[in-house]
Order: C-alpha cells, then structure tokens, then sequence
C-alpha cells in the first residue's frame, strides 16, 4: 500500500480526551491480547493491579495528544491514521469511517505485554519483490514443515511478518498483510502438501496482500524506532498441535490467534459513526503554537534581517509560519491576542528572558536585535509545514489542475506565486476604539481582522439599529474614530460606511512573499496611449511592487507580443525613486495581464488606467 509516497495526506489534528479514551476501548476490545492478565494474592487487589496496568498501557499505545489525519494512496485506497504527538503513525484504519484498527510498526516496536497480531515468520534475506508492492507468495514462508508455529489465520485476516537476521527463532517485525487465499493459511498450506503428494509441482500462488513493510513511506513517515527481538511466539490454535516433547526454545505462552485476528471483511463504512472533532484550542495550545512558529521562524527562514521591529517579525514571519496540522477553522484562533500572553510586548519579553531573541524597547516599541542560534529550542526544533507552505502549495496545485484541464503548456517564464497580504495597524484618533475592541495597536494585523474586530464590537455593544440592521448607532469611541461629532446627522451610518471610513483611518502596510512595506497596496497599471498620429502603445508601471525584472519582462513581452518594447522613466515620480516603466507597441492589454498573472500578481492588484484623455 505504501511502496509509493502518499497522494493525499491531510494534517494531522488533535483529538479530544473522550473520544481518546473511546479509541482505547475500541482497541482493547479487538485486541484483548493487549490487556493485562492481573497477578496478586487477592481478588480485589489483583482487579486493582490489572485496572493500573491496562491504563499504563492504553497510555502507551495511545499516547495524550494523540493525532488524527486522513490519507489516499497512490492505489487510491482511503484511510485514517493515528499519530503519536511526535508525528509516529501508531494505528491506522482502511475505509471511510472504518472502525477496525490496525497497528503499524511504530506501535509494534513498542514493549507491549503480548503480540497484538497474529505471526508468521519469512525468510531471510527478505524477497526484495515485498518492497516494490507485490505480495506475499508461500514458498516466502518459513516453518512450512513445522506448522505448530504457523497461526491458523481465516482468509480476510491481518498478520504481522517478522523476520530473523539468523533464520532461527528469535525475530523482530518486519511488516504485515491480510491472508487472501481460499480458505486461509490452512487452505493455501492444505493445497500445496496435496499438490505434493499427488506429484504435482504447482506452488500455491499469493496467499497474502502486504499492507505495509519496512523502509516503505509509511515507516520513513515516522521517527524510524528499533524494532526489538522476541521470541517467536507459539500460537494457538497453529495448523498442527506441537509436538509433546520437543523443546524448541520458542515461547512458553501459547498466543490465542483467535483473539488476536483481525479481518479486513470487517472493514465497512460506518456513515452513523460520530466524526472525530479537534478539540477547542486553550491558551496554553496557542501560546504552544505560536512558540512552534517562532523557532520555525528562527531556524529555517533564511531572509530574516535584524534589527527588525516585532510586530513584522510577528506579522510577516511568525503568523505565516504557524503549524499547518491547526484545523483551517481554528487558525484564525491562533493569534497573540488569545494566548497566555494576550500582548506581543508580554511574549517577546518573555522569549528574550529565556535567550532566544535578543531585544531593545524603544519609545514603547520592541526591537528585536537578533537571536542565539545555538539555543537550545533552535537546536531541536523540527521542521514542519507551515500555513504559508501549504496555501502555496494549494495555490500551485490548483493552477497546475487548471492548466492540465484547459491543454495549457507549461511556460518556462512562469514565475512563482507570490504570497500577497495586506497589513494594518490602528493609528491616529482611531487606537482609543480599537484598543477597546481588542486589537493590538502595536501589532500588525490581516485585512480581515479589521471588519471581523468591528462586527465583534458592534455585537458586544448592540450598536446594531434594531429597526434597520444595516444602520449603526455610532457610540462615543467609534464616532471619534471615524471623525463623526457625537449628536450631529452622521449618528447613525450604513455599515459599509463605517467600515470605509475606519479603513480609511489606519495605518497600512503590504507583504510580499514576506517582506513588509509600509503604504496602501499599489497595484500595476497597464494604460493605452497614442503616440504620433495613430499609433498606440501600452505602458505597464508599478511591476517594482512585486520584484518583476523590467528587463526579463520586458524581453519577454517583445515575444508575446510580436512587437518592439522599451523601458523609461515614470512620468511624473520623483527621479529619487528610480521608478520605471514598460512601453509595448500596439493595444496589449489582454496579453500583458495574462503574463502578470502568470508571474503570480494576482488579478485584483492588476489596473486599467483611462488612458488618453480626451480634449474638450
């Protein structure tokens, strides 16, 4: 299933702690072999002991903060895993919805009580065809002539493989599959001895579909434990009772296969099953979170450039750089504003005191200075994918989709997308109201804050005219912010208005791929103009904005175009500036802003300008 990289694979979120201890109740049920037997003198002491140890081990295969997230194969086969917190996948399940849990070698490695599954032992050196996806053949099999130590497993049943570097009878799990021949092991193993017996020489064919085997992706997905050697265990019922007197040195134990079986018949789709829900984030988490952002931040970004005021190292670096396995619905929750800190001043303080960053106040503002690199929390973060990472790849892929539907050849002069967010922060007669609306005024913040702060305050405050929603009662502190006079005709105004206006009154800022600039966003302004009679042409300004060589554009606008270009001066700036623009022979409009949007400028920050105006 897994001899190719995953073609979906969502993020892995947090489940809450009744729906993890209903998980380990599912588990304990299907794999009672995990339970603990419970020893002691007396019988309530011994029910005491055995409660203790079953809930060390429900801690240990399901571990607190424990991970969900849904995959699809390359085979197009759906599932669900189960991640320890440092990104292990512990179980997992086939089928929408499917309540059958199966554990991975993760889980495997572990020092469980008993074997959860069902054993057989290959050979050694393992058939290399195992690790390209195809499956289990008997003659792979070992102990064919001993079939005590082969488990009778019915068709549809999952069993772990396990291996020895010696061939003998100590082993260590090397993967696992589900027996698909007639009638089970004992059929496959029944149809070969008769075949040999009758003189026959036809091997049995497949008997086993692997799911999944070492080194495949689903083991480069985790840490990559040390899988521990065990006695290779007894099972009972095998396909032949053991022999009376022989000592082979194999477990003591017999393992009841038939409560360690799991049949994938069993798999179904349960569209009654209760979804898993993330639980709520509490301030804790997101001070956790932000904490995560940060070191990512820190350790991987390679265009950090100090000193740099901490609300850009917040806004432009950290918030893109928070973890992508947040739930999409919960992102919006993981700001500074809800942590335990509730202010950025508090926060890089904090992280200043524990040497991570080094700062300077200054005029009320933190500056920060640089960071240790060889701290601790640097030292041992791991890498993840950030929001920022995953919105571009979703953005790529959709393009690439688009293209491949439309017959679309790639271009060699696409650029990358480019990561465009508007920025804000309160200024001027406007930081009284948002201050009380909960904004941090020292902080920049998305645009979709500003609306969002102002529909909660306006809530908070009945604001809304009851006999009108679309009015707003304007109260002492958003009047000021506006510049309305409190008692004048402008006490009541259209939403939309008082949203206009507040935007208006705040300081803006743009990022860029990361990078902040101060000012409103200007977008590039494509104009047609006439020259020399009839003659037109089309300048495009503004391309400095978003980082497009003038030069390499402008080359290639001369191909797309089939016509001459040259770059000049910006009419009417400032020389200091050094701004430029393009001139194109001909109307190009279409063909210019097709190639924009192809360099990744979003359409909504392309322009048409009047052009020519006309005298009067």
């Amino acid at each position: 299933m897994f001899k190719k990289p995953l073609a979906h694979q969502s993020n892995a979120t947090p489940i809450r702690s009744s729906a993890r201890r209903q998980l380990i109740n599912a588990i304990f049920a299907q794999y009672p072999l995990l339970l603990s037997s419970g020893r002691g003198e007396a019988k309530e002491q011994q029910d005491e002991d055995a409660i203790a140890v079953d809930k060390e081990i429900g801690r240990l295969i399901v571990p607190e903060g424990v991970r969900l997230g849904t995959f699809e194969t390359s085979a197009e086969i759906q599932g669900t895993l189960y991640y320890s917190p440092s990104g292990d996948p512990l179980w997992m399940t086939i089928g929408r919805s499917s309540s059958t849990y199966i554990p991975t070698l993760c889980l495997l490695s572990l020092s469980l009580p008993r074997p959860p599954l069902p054993t057989i032992q290959i050979y050694h050196p393992l058939p290399p065809p195992l690790f390209t996806g195809a499956p289990l053949f008997l003659p792979a099999v070992r102990n064919l002539n001993n079939l005590h130590l082969i488990p009778d497993v019915p068709e549809g049943g999952v069993v772990a493989f396990v291996a020895s570097d010696n061939n003998g009878s100590e082993v260590r799990y090397v993967g696992a599959g589900i027996v698909v021949a007639q009638g089970g092991i004992r059929g496959a193993v029944e149809r070969r001895k008769r075949n040999r017996s009758e003189g026959r020489e036809v091997e049995e064919g497949k008997f086993c579909d692997v799911l999944y085997m070492i080194n495949d992706h689903l083991w480069q997905m985790g840490s990559k434990p040390t899988l521990l050697t065990f006695t290779l265990p007894v099972p009972s019922p095998g396909l032949a009772p053991p022999p009376a007197s022989e000592d082979s040195g194999l477990s003591e134990n017999p393992i009841p296969v038939s409560e360690s079986i799991v049949e994938m018949k069993d798999l179904r789709i349960d569209d009654s099953a209760a979804p898993v829900t993330p639980a709520d984030l509490s301030p804790s988490d997101i001070s956790t979170l932000l904490n995560q952002a940060l070191y990512q931040t820190l350790s991987t970004s390679e265009s950090l450039s100090f000193p740099m005021p901490a609300s850009t190292l917040y806004s432009a670096h950290i918030f893109p750089n928070r973890p992508a396995y947040i739930p999409k619905a919960q992102r919006d929750e993981v700001v500074i504003g809800k942590s335990e800190w509730k202010k950025l001043t508090k926060w890089m303080k904090e992280i200043s005191k524990d040497g991570v960053i080094k700062m300077k106040e200054s005029k009320g503002e933190i500056v920060v200075q640089g960071y240790d690199a060889k701290h601790m929390a640097l030292q041992t973060h791991k890498p993840f994918l950030t929001v920022s990472e995953e919105e571009a790849r979703a953005t790529k892929k959709a393009t690439r989709e688009a293209a491949e539907a439309t017959g679309a050849e790639a271009s060699g002069s696409k650029g990358k997308s480019r990561h465009i967010e508007e920025l804000w922060r309160p200024s001027g007669s406007g930081i009284a109201f948002w201050e009380a609306a909960g904004v941090e005024t020292t902080t920049l913040q998305p645009s979709s804050q500003l609306k969002a702060s102002f529909e909660d305050y306006v809530n908070r405050n009945s604001l809304s005219d009851p006999s009108d929603r679309r009015m707003i009662v304007l109260d002492d502190s958003l009047a000021k912010a506006i510049g309305v006079k409190m008692g004048s005709s402008e006490s009541r105004l259209v939403r939309e208005e008082v949203i206009r206006r507040l935007r208006s009154g705040v300081s803006w800022s743009v990022s860029i791929d990361g990078v902040v600039k101060k000012g409103a966003m200007q977008p590039v302004l494509i104009s047609v103009k006439t020259r020399q009679g009839r003659k037109t042409v089309t300048l495009i300004s503004g391309l400095e904005t978003f980082g497009i060589d003038l030069e390499d554009f402008a080359e290639e606008l001369k191909k797309l175009c089939a016509g001459s270009t040259a770059i000049q001066p910006l009419q009417g700036a400032s020389p200091k500036l050094n701004l430029r623009e393009i001139m194109v022979q001909g109307t190009q409009t279409k063909i210019v802003t097709d190639a924009l949007v192809d360099k990744g400028v979003p359409k909504r920050y392309i322009k048409e300008g009047d052009g020519d105006k006309k005298k009067k």
